[in-house]
């Protein structure tokens, strides 16, 4: 998909309960990820932590049984928290991709509050360059991840001159000094943690378009972008590798050999899109979609990372609207039910292309408001 402002075509974070208490328990992992002490340094998925809850339908039998039932009633349930890798202990984290608003902060705040709930990710794109659109994390990002994560699709390319950069010249330190050094004393600054993704859907950049180089290319700069981040003393960034998922062609083994190892990585991404008509399509429900490069990704030894959409999103249906809605409100029973290894998942509010945008048809907004209202989307945090 074609992108204006910050970035051009990319097929590639999720909400948080709209309180000041949950916001501010996503801040303080987010600052100094936390989260329990013994989980996976790599990522992997620890084990659930399910709200406790109180049956109020149980008849009073005794003064005895009236009290400890109000006893319980004042017990908070039980918090989500996230592990040194921003793993969520429960549920998902439930994100937005939006330039939509008269500002990059209202274009977030709006929907949330339209949707009655606060974002947990918001998605941002930036250049390799020293302009406002490779200066991150900029003002308004920092305003917005007080009580959100921030998530940065990092491009090798110049958004002013539309120049795309070679993964064989970032490899070789070209602009080692220049571009990446500095962002990452800017990101080592902001100090919270952050998810950030070099080149996502990099196994676009080989075939056609924008052709930056080859697989063994693109792992050799991904490697040295992490290496020069973590000689700078940046330990806020939590790596996201992050693909098309498309695994027609000879795209599934491209991808493959795009993959940095798992010492640079800790999330893994693709982006599902149902692009139906758009692209002379079958229609796919958002368990078909997701479940191919999902089960894939598990064959492949990828299984032990957690996954993310970093970008999904859906055609309508104008000759059945119906089941375009129940595209969104599907989501939460089967990422609960099918895909407990994905954690998180961004909407990518843009239709520059094949018209995805949220509001693509009658009811769709609502819908997926109401999936980021489920309580596997929007636990206690």
């Amino acid at each position: 998909m074609d992108r204006r402002g910050q970035r051009r075509r990319l097929v590639v974070i999720s909400v948080i309960a709209a309180t000041a208490g949950a916001a501010s328990v996503l801040t303080a992992y987010a600052a100094t990820g936390g989260g329990s002490k013994d989980a996976s340094p790599g990522g992997h998925r620890p084990a659930a932590s399910a709200p406790e809850t109180v049956n109020t339908g149980v008849p009073q039998t005794s003064p005895a049984e009236s009290r400890r039932q109000a006893s319980a009633a004042r017990k908070p349930s039980k918090k989500c928290g996230v592990n040194s890798k921003l793993v969520p202990s429960c549920g998902a984290f439930w994100g937005m991709y939006s330039v939509k608003g008269r500002t990059l902060t209202t274009s977030i705040t709006d929907l949330e509050k339209r949707f009655g709930r606060r974002f947990d990710i918001v998605l941002r794109f930036h250049d390799f360059s020293n302009d406002p659109p490779g200066r991150f994390p900029d003002a308004s990002e920092q305003e917005l991840g007080r009580s959100r994560l921030l998530f940065f699709a990092w491009e090798s390319k110049s958004y002013k001159s539309r120049t795309s950069y070679k993964w064989r010249d970032v490899a070789a330190g070209r602009y080692d000094s220049s571009i990446i050094v500095p962002a990452a004393r800017r990101v080592r600054a902001y100090g919270k943690k952050v998810f950030m993704s070099f080149d996502p859907e990099m196994d676009r950049h080989m075939t056609k378009g924008e052709l930056k180089g080859n697989e063994a290319e693109y792992v050799a700069a991904a490697r040295h972008v992490h290496q020069v981040f973590q000689r700078a003393g940046v330990r806020n960034v939590v790596w996201v590798w992050t693909t098309t998922g498309s695994l027609g062609g000879d795209n599934a083994q491209r991808i493959l050999k795009s993959y940095p190892g798992h010492a640079y990585t800790d999330w893994i991404g693709f982006d599902p899109y149902n692009f139906y008509q758009c692209h002379r399509a079958p229609w796919t429900s958002f368990e078909e979609e997701v479940g191919v490069p999902y089960r894939w990704l598990q064959r492949n030894g990828l299984g032990d990372k957690p996954f993310i959409l970093p970008e999904f999103g859906t055609q309508f249906d104008s000759a059945d609207p119906e089941r375009s809605r129940q595209w969104y409100k599907s989501i939460p029973g089967v990422m609960e039910r099918e895909f407990p290894n994905l954690k998180g998942l961004i909407r990518f509010n843009s239709g520059e292309e094949c018209d995805v945008q949220l509001d693509n048809g009658p009811g769709m907004a609502n819908a997926y408001g109401q999936a980021g209202k489920a309580p596997y989307l929007n636990p206690p945090r």
